[in-house]
Protein backbone atom coordinates (compact mmCIF):
# COMPACT_ATOMS: atom_id res chain seq x y z
CA UNK A 1 0.00 0.00 0.00
CA UNK A 2 1.12 3.38 -0.58
CA UNK A 3 2.56 5.08 2.79
CA UNK A 4 2.62 8.38 2.03
CA UNK A 5 1.51 11.13 4.56
CA UNK A 6 -0.11 14.06 3.06
CA UNK A 7 -0.77 17.80 4.37
CA UNK A 8 2.63 19.35 4.62
CA UNK A 9 4.37 17.65 7.62
CA UNK A 10 8.02 18.08 6.84
CA UNK A 11 8.52 19.56 10.34
CA UNK A 12 7.16 16.75 12.56
CA UNK A 13 9.16 14.19 10.29
CA UNK A 14 12.41 15.79 10.31
CA UNK A 15 12.91 17.12 14.03
CA UNK A 16 11.20 14.37 15.44
CA UNK A 17 8.40 16.65 17.11
CA UNK A 18 6.18 13.94 16.80
CA UNK A 19 8.38 10.88 18.38
CA UNK A 20 5.49 8.51 18.63
CA UNK A 21 4.94 8.45 15.33
CA UNK A 22 7.55 5.49 14.85
CA UNK A 23 6.00 3.40 18.02
CA UNK A 24 2.70 3.59 16.34
CA UNK A 25 3.80 2.64 12.76
CA UNK A 26 6.03 -0.49 14.47
CA UNK A 27 2.88 -1.30 16.58
CA UNK A 28 0.40 -1.42 13.70
CA UNK A 29 3.32 -3.59 11.88
CA UNK A 30 3.61 -6.27 14.43
CA UNK A 31 -0.11 -6.72 14.59
CA UNK A 32 -0.95 -7.31 10.41
CA UNK A 33 2.40 -9.81 10.94
CA UNK A 34 0.67 -11.60 13.60
CA UNK A 35 -2.43 -11.83 11.42
CA UNK A 36 -0.22 -12.45 8.24
CA UNK A 37 0.69 -16.02 10.47
CA UNK A 38 -2.75 -16.90 11.51
CA UNK A 39 -3.65 -16.75 7.98
CA UNK A 40 -5.62 -13.70 7.99
CA UNK A 41 -4.82 -10.48 6.63
CA UNK A 42 -6.78 -8.25 7.10
CA UNK A 43 -6.42 -4.24 6.96
CA UNK A 44 -6.70 -1.61 9.79
CA UNK A 45 -7.05 1.15 8.15
CA UNK A 46 -10.09 3.62 8.62
CA UNK A 47 -9.16 6.89 7.39
CA UNK A 48 -11.19 9.18 4.76
CA UNK A 49 -10.45 7.17 1.46
CA UNK A 50 -12.69 4.33 3.05
CA UNK A 51 -15.39 6.53 4.59
CA UNK A 52 -15.90 7.78 0.79
CA UNK A 53 -15.57 3.91 -0.07
CA UNK A 54 -12.24 4.66 -2.14
CA UNK A 55 -10.44 1.26 -2.50
CA UNK A 56 -7.41 -0.42 -3.91
CA UNK A 57 -6.06 -3.74 -5.25
CA UNK A 58 -2.56 -4.29 -6.93
CA UNK A 59 -3.31 -7.08 -9.97
CA UNK A 60 0.53 -7.08 -10.45
CA UNK A 61 3.25 -5.87 -9.23
CA UNK A 62 3.51 -2.18 -9.07
CA UNK A 63 -0.02 -1.87 -10.89
CA UNK A 64 -2.03 -0.24 -8.15
CA UNK A 65 -5.77 0.04 -9.24
CA UNK A 66 -8.39 2.49 -7.37
CA UNK A 67 -12.37 2.60 -7.22
CA UNK A 68 -14.33 5.17 -6.21
CA UNK A 69 -17.78 4.30 -6.27
CA UNK A 70 -20.26 7.22 -7.38
CA UNK A 71 -23.36 8.00 -5.95
CA UNK A 72 -24.89 11.09 -3.00
CA UNK A 73 -21.25 11.43 -1.51
CA UNK A 74 -19.97 13.59 -4.75
CA UNK A 75 -22.60 15.45 -3.86
CA UNK A 76 -22.02 19.26 -2.16
CA UNK A 77 -25.10 20.97 -0.10
CA UNK A 78 -26.87 22.34 -3.03
CA UNK A 79 -27.18 18.69 -4.33
CA UNK A 80 -24.20 19.40 -6.78
CA UNK A 81 -21.86 17.49 -7.97
CA UNK A 82 -18.85 18.60 -6.03
CA UNK A 83 -15.68 18.76 -7.40
CA UNK A 84 -13.91 18.03 -4.20
CA UNK A 85 -15.60 14.79 -3.99
CA UNK A 86 -12.42 13.78 -6.23
CA UNK A 87 -9.89 15.09 -3.85
CA UNK A 88 -8.91 12.25 -1.83
CA UNK A 89 -8.96 10.07 -4.54
CA UNK A 90 -6.32 12.26 -6.59
CA UNK A 91 -4.14 12.14 -3.74
CA UNK A 92 -4.53 8.95 -3.05
CA UNK A 93 -3.67 7.59 -6.55
CA UNK A 94 -0.94 10.01 -7.78
CA UNK A 95 0.68 10.41 -4.22
CA UNK A 96 0.94 7.13 -4.41
CA UNK A 97 2.80 7.19 -7.57
CA UNK A 98 5.09 10.04 -6.30
CA UNK A 99 5.97 7.56 -3.05
CA UNK A 100 6.68 4.46 -4.65
CA UNK A 101 9.40 6.31 -6.66
CA UNK A 102 11.35 7.97 -3.73
CA UNK A 103 15.01 7.24 -2.86
CA UNK A 104 15.62 4.35 -0.68
CA UNK A 105 15.08 5.75 3.03
CA UNK A 106 12.90 8.61 2.40
CA UNK A 107 9.46 9.39 2.72
CA UNK A 108 6.96 12.07 0.78
CA UNK A 109 4.80 13.93 1.56
CA UNK A 110 2.11 16.04 -0.71
CA UNK A 111 2.63 19.72 -1.22
CA UNK A 112 0.43 20.52 -3.99
CA UNK A 113 -2.60 19.28 -5.39
CA UNK A 114 -4.28 20.53 -8.29
CA UNK A 115 -7.94 18.89 -10.03
CA UNK A 116 -9.51 20.36 -13.21
CA UNK A 117 -13.04 18.85 -14.04
CA UNK A 118 -13.49 18.22 -17.24
CA UNK A 119 -16.95 16.00 -16.55
CA UNK A 120 -19.68 14.52 -14.15
CA UNK A 121 -20.00 10.56 -13.77
CA UNK A 122 -21.97 8.78 -16.14
CA UNK A 123 -25.05 7.96 -15.05
CA UNK A 124 -24.91 3.98 -14.38
CA UNK A 125 -21.49 4.82 -13.88
CA UNK A 126 -20.07 1.59 -11.34
CA UNK A 127 -16.78 3.41 -10.27
CA UNK A 128 -13.86 5.74 -11.08
CA UNK A 129 -10.38 5.12 -11.30
CA UNK A 130 -7.27 7.12 -11.87
CA UNK A 131 -4.74 6.78 -15.25
CA UNK A 132 -1.11 8.30 -14.06
CA UNK A 133 2.07 9.55 -15.70
CA UNK A 134 4.37 10.37 -13.72
CA UNK A 135 6.65 13.34 -14.74
CA UNK A 136 10.19 12.58 -12.66
CA UNK A 137 11.94 14.84 -9.95
CA UNK A 138 14.36 17.47 -9.06
CA UNK A 139 15.81 15.50 -6.27
CA UNK A 140 13.79 17.43 -3.93
CA UNK A 141 10.20 16.89 -5.24
CA UNK A 142 8.44 14.43 -7.21
CA UNK A 143 5.11 15.22 -9.65
CA UNK A 144 2.60 13.26 -10.89
CA UNK A 145 0.05 14.26 -13.10
CA UNK A 146 -2.80 11.93 -14.15
CA UNK A 147 -6.53 11.90 -14.77
CA UNK A 148 -9.50 10.75 -13.09
CA UNK A 149 -11.47 8.49 -15.69
CA UNK A 150 -14.85 7.11 -15.79
CA UNK A 151 -15.41 3.31 -15.50
CA UNK A 152 -16.02 3.68 -19.80
CA UNK A 153 -12.29 5.38 -19.82
CA UNK A 154 -13.90 8.92 -20.26
CA UNK A 155 -11.62 11.43 -18.80
CA UNK A 156 -13.83 13.50 -15.79
CA UNK A 157 -10.92 15.53 -14.51
CA UNK A 158 -7.31 16.67 -14.78
CA UNK A 159 -5.27 16.57 -11.83
CA UNK A 160 -1.77 16.70 -10.62
CA UNK A 161 0.21 15.96 -6.92
CA UNK A 162 3.71 17.36 -6.22
CA UNK A 163 5.18 15.23 -3.44
CA UNK A 164 8.42 16.32 -1.55
CA UNK A 165 11.25 14.09 -0.61
CA UNK A 166 12.22 14.09 3.09
CA UNK A 167 14.88 12.12 5.18
CA UNK A 168 13.91 10.58 8.75
CA UNK A 169 14.79 8.65 11.03
CA UNK A 170 12.45 5.16 11.08
CA UNK A 171 12.06 2.53 8.99
CA UNK A 172 9.66 3.66 5.93
CA UNK A 173 8.80 0.15 5.34
CA UNK A 174 6.70 -0.02 7.98
CA UNK A 175 4.29 2.08 6.84
CA UNK A 176 4.22 1.03 3.27
CA UNK A 177 2.87 -2.82 4.34
CA UNK A 178 -0.78 -1.99 4.21
CA UNK A 179 -2.86 -4.56 2.90
CA UNK A 180 -5.87 -3.51 0.76
CA UNK A 181 -8.36 -1.99 3.05
CA UNK A 182 -12.50 -2.67 2.91
CA UNK A 183 -15.04 -0.10 2.09
CA UNK A 184 -16.13 2.04 4.72
CA UNK A 185 -18.59 4.15 2.97
CA UNK A 186 -20.45 6.62 4.95
CA UNK A 187 -24.15 7.61 4.53
CA UNK A 188 -24.82 11.30 3.07
CA UNK A 189 -23.45 14.07 1.12
CA UNK A 190 -19.72 14.87 1.12
CA UNK A 191 -19.89 17.73 3.73
CA UNK A 192 -21.94 14.56 5.97
CA UNK A 193 -19.40 12.33 5.06
CA UNK A 194 -16.64 14.69 6.05
CA UNK A 195 -18.26 15.88 9.24
CA UNK A 196 -18.63 19.31 8.06
CA UNK A 197 -20.91 22.18 9.45
CA UNK A 198 -21.01 25.73 7.41
CA UNK A 199 -21.50 29.09 8.21
CA UNK A 200 -22.26 32.35 5.93
CA UNK A 201 -21.26 35.71 6.77
CA UNK A 202 -20.40 39.02 4.59
CA UNK A 203 -17.45 39.46 6.39
CA UNK A 204 -15.07 39.10 4.03
CA UNK A 205 -12.72 41.55 2.31
CA UNK A 206 -14.83 44.75 1.02
CA UNK A 207 -18.02 43.43 2.55
CA UNK A 208 -18.05 40.16 0.35
CA UNK A 209 -19.61 36.66 1.31
CA UNK A 210 -17.26 34.30 3.46
CA UNK A 211 -18.06 30.94 4.39
CA UNK A 212 -16.44 28.83 7.15
CA UNK A 213 -16.63 25.35 7.21
CA UNK A 214 -15.75 23.83 10.45
CA UNK A 215 -14.62 20.35 10.68
CA UNK A 216 -15.65 17.76 13.66
CA UNK A 217 -12.25 16.41 15.22
CA UNK A 218 -13.39 12.79 13.85
CA UNK A 219 -10.36 10.31 14.29
CA UNK A 220 -11.19 8.44 10.44
CA UNK A 221 -10.43 11.88 9.16
CA UNK A 222 -6.70 12.32 9.83
CA UNK A 223 -3.65 11.20 8.13
CA UNK A 224 -1.17 8.36 10.22
CA UNK A 225 0.60 10.74 12.14
CA UNK A 226 -3.42 12.15 13.38
CA UNK A 227 -3.36 15.31 11.62
CA UNK A 228 -6.23 15.89 9.44
CA UNK A 229 -5.65 14.00 6.16
CA UNK A 230 -4.21 16.27 3.37
CA UNK A 231 -7.32 15.22 0.91
CA UNK A 232 -9.83 15.88 3.64
CA UNK A 233 -8.26 19.34 3.43
CA UNK A 234 -8.62 19.48 0.10
CA UNK A 235 -12.79 18.30 -0.56
CA UNK A 236 -13.82 20.46 2.28
CA UNK A 237 -11.58 23.85 0.93
CA UNK A 238 -13.39 23.63 -2.34
CA UNK A 239 -16.83 22.97 -0.92
CA UNK A 240 -16.49 26.47 1.16
CA UNK A 241 -14.78 27.95 -1.57
CA UNK A 242 -17.69 26.70 -4.18
CA UNK A 243 -20.34 27.57 -1.19
CA UNK A 244 -19.50 31.41 -1.27
CA UNK A 245 -20.98 31.78 -5.20
CA UNK A 246 -24.45 31.13 -6.24
CA UNK A 247 -24.51 30.03 -9.64
CA UNK A 248 -26.99 27.77 -12.26
CA UNK A 249 -23.96 24.97 -12.91
CA UNK A 250 -24.70 21.83 -11.91
CA UNK A 251 -21.19 21.28 -10.86
CA UNK A 252 -19.83 23.23 -7.59
CA UNK A 253 -16.89 24.25 -9.35
CA UNK A 254 -14.28 24.38 -12.25
CA UNK A 255 -11.32 23.92 -10.24
CA UNK A 256 -9.11 22.96 -7.21
CA UNK A 257 -5.67 24.14 -6.37
CA UNK A 258 -3.83 23.52 -2.95
CA UNK A 259 -0.78 24.03 -1.19
CA UNK A 260 0.32 22.10 2.19
CA UNK A 261 2.39 24.02 4.83
CA UNK A 262 2.32 22.91 7.67
CA UNK A 263 -0.09 20.23 9.56
CA UNK A 264 -3.22 21.25 10.49
CA UNK A 265 -4.17 19.31 13.25
CA UNK A 266 -6.96 17.61 14.75
CA UNK A 267 -7.42 17.67 18.17
CA UNK A 268 -10.33 19.96 17.81
CA UNK A 269 -12.67 20.76 15.32
CA UNK A 270 -11.08 22.70 12.37
CA UNK A 271 -11.64 25.97 10.73
CA UNK A 272 -11.72 26.28 6.80
CA UNK A 273 -12.42 29.48 5.53
CA UNK A 274 -13.54 30.75 1.69
CA UNK A 275 -13.30 34.65 1.19
CA UNK A 276 -14.23 36.02 -2.23
CA UNK A 277 -10.93 36.95 -4.61
CA UNK A 278 -13.76 38.19 -7.36
CA UNK A 279 -17.00 38.15 -8.16
CA UNK A 280 -18.17 38.52 -11.47
CA UNK A 281 -20.84 37.82 -14.19
CA UNK A 282 -19.87 34.58 -15.11
CA UNK A 283 -16.97 33.36 -13.09
CA UNK A 284 -16.03 33.95 -9.40
CA UNK A 285 -12.38 32.82 -7.62
CA UNK A 286 -12.59 31.82 -3.93
CA UNK A 287 -9.16 32.00 -1.61
CA UNK A 288 -9.36 29.34 0.70
CA UNK A 289 -6.86 28.73 4.38
CA UNK A 290 -6.56 26.82 7.51
CA UNK A 291 -4.70 28.33 10.56
CA UNK A 292 -3.37 27.15 13.40
CA UNK A 293 -3.98 28.63 17.32
CA UNK A 294 -1.15 30.49 16.60
CA UNK A 295 -2.53 31.89 13.32
CA UNK A 296 -0.17 30.41 11.27
CA UNK A 297 -1.26 29.28 7.62
CA UNK A 298 -1.47 25.68 7.48
CA UNK A 299 -2.88 25.04 4.25
CA UNK A 300 -4.37 26.86 1.54
CA UNK A 301 -6.05 26.71 -1.70
CA UNK A 302 -7.77 28.25 -4.44
CA UNK A 303 -11.36 27.52 -5.82
CA UNK A 304 -12.86 28.75 -9.20
CA UNK A 305 -16.23 28.65 -10.17
CA UNK A 306 -17.74 29.23 -13.58
CA UNK A 307 -21.20 30.35 -14.39
CA UNK A 308 -23.65 32.89 -14.06
CA UNK A 309 -25.02 34.31 -10.53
Amino acid sequence: MPGWVSAGLRDGLRDGVRAGVPDRARGRAKTRTRASVAGVRESEYKGPEARLGITWAEPEPGKLRWNQPVGEQMLDPEGRFATGSLALLVDSGLGSVNHRRRPAGMWTVSTELRVDLLSTPRAGSTGLDVRTEHLGGDGRCLTTRGDVVDDDDTALAAALVKSMELEISWDPDEFDDEPPWPSRLAPGRLADVLCVTFAHSADGPGGTRAVEAVVAPEPELANPLGNLHGGVFAAVAELAGAAVFPHEREVSSSSLDVRYIRPIPLDGPVTVRAETVHEGRNWGIARVSSCDERGRVCAMASVTVYGQK
